[in-house]
């Protein structure tokens, strides 16, 4: 039986670059909804409120160290092929939100972002990785 090891390539710069790409790719999908006047918008009624740049900014790059720290377990635990899995699982909950609280045109646009996001999350981080 050999045993195959799991290095990161690139360390904290190739990661962070990847957190990096991931918030660049939700304010540019936030920034093309608003150069289309779509209005962003979460829950419902008075309860309402805006969504702006810098939510976008933080929870793209929150969700970036998430799945940063969710995969370097995986990793140093010798578990890097379930990235991909456990990956798109935090993403199919996540569309929760924006499914609940989002109407309209502005729903669409904000599962959009979610999936552009996780998509660049968890393709970064499983190419980060060599055996």
């Amino acid at each position: 039986m050999t045993t195959m090891r799991v290095m990161l390539r690139g360390s904290r710069s190739r990661r962070a670059g990847i957190v990096a790409a991931a918030a660049v790719v939700a304010l540019a999908i936030w920034a093309l909804a608003r150069m289309l006047g779509v209005e962003l918008t979460v829950g419902k009624g008075h309860d309402a409120s805006p969504v702006g740049a810098a939510e976008v900014l933080v929870t793209a790059l929150l969700a970036g160290l998430a799945a940063g720290g969710g995969h370097t377990l995986l990793v140093r635990r010798g578990a890097a092929r379930w990235w991909p899995f456990v990956g798109s699982t935090a993403l199919a909950i996540s569309i929760v939100g924006p499914s609940w609280l989002a109407d309209g045109v502005a729903g669409v646009v904000l599962i959009g972002m979610h999936l552009a996001v996780g998509f660049v999350l968890i393709a970064g981080f499983n190419r980060s990785v060599s055996r």
